[in-house]
């Protein structure tokens, strides 16, 4: 008689590395490099139930209002009959009249821009349900280490010419964690760069679909002086962590930018 067991393992690890595959694409066809001469970030889409058919894209707030133009570009990316993908720079408004489109949470660094139009091209999102308001972040027992994963463009780079974010790893860095009114934002331990800001910070949740916990709001560093004779100059000195504001924050301005009229994109 033939083993049966070897077989049922390998059958769980394919369906679990199918999960795992599953909810790290969701997340990836949802996020896009956004720039401007003087800016340069990451930022994702999200979608709010129906009957809102509206496109919301985030990112953190201190991108947006660095830009000095009155558009963005989004680097989308267009798949071709082959299985690749070819890049493709969409123009979107940000100001009009000189005022700014989007939405900024009155107390925290997130900023989201509700498009009254569907991009060139299809384009991923993240269902407000996968957005973690403070119960669900509880629920899903995030805590001190818990693994999160992070899509983003350190230092401008792309993971190729299609426009792919690079996927990375850390840990929960800081306790506590809640409530989140108390602690709104959290350290991750990854090394963060310019370019990082708005980044999706996510997990699985139990069902093996994402679960947004955050975004990238800035890096920690140590900045030392060192005084000779001659010269003085600063070393900064990268600690590997990065500020995270929770998601809450995320859901809250999605919902507040709802309620406001419809931005204009090229």
């Amino acid at each position: 008689m033939r083993p049966v067991l070897p077989v049922i393992v390998i059958g769980v690890l394919m369906a679990r590395s199918a999960v795992a595959a599953d909810f790290a694409a969701e997340v990836l066809d949802s996020t896009f490099k956004l720039f401007a001469p003087d800016s340069t970030a990451t930022c994702f889409f999200v979608r709010r139930e129906p009957p809102d058919e509206a496109l919301y894209l985030v990112t953190a707030a201190h991108v947006l209002e660095h830009v000095k133009q009155d558009s963005v570009i989004v680097v989308l990316r267009r798949p071709k009959p082959d299985g690749s993908f070819e890049r493709h720079d969409h123009t979107i408004a940000i100001r009009l009249d000189n005022k700014p489109l989007w939405e900024r949470h009155e107390q925290h660094d997130v900023a989201v821009l509700r498009l009254a139009e569907e991009p060139p091209v299809a384009v991923g999102s993240l269902p407000i349900d996968a957005v973690a308001d403070e119960a669900r972040f509880k629920s899903a027992g995030i805590h001190i280490c818990s693994p999160v994963f992070i899509y983003t463009f350190p230092q401008r780079i792309e993971a190729n010419l299609a426009g792919f974010p690079v996927a990375r790893q850390g840990i929960i860095a800081s306790p506590p964690l809640l409530p989140v009114e108390t602690h709104p934002v959290y350290l991750a331990e990854f090394t963060t760069f310019a370019g990082d800001s708005g980044g999706p910070v996510f997990t699985a949740s139990a069902d093996g679909r994402p679960l947004l916990l955050g975004i990238v709001l800035a890096q920690l560093r140590h900045d030392e002086r060192v005084k000779t004779e001659y010269e003085e100059l600063t070393i900064h000195h990268p600690l590997g962590l990065g500020k995270v504001l929770h998601s809450q924050y995320v859901r809250d301005t999605v919902n507040a930018a709802a309620k406001e009229p419809d931005s204009v994109s090229d």
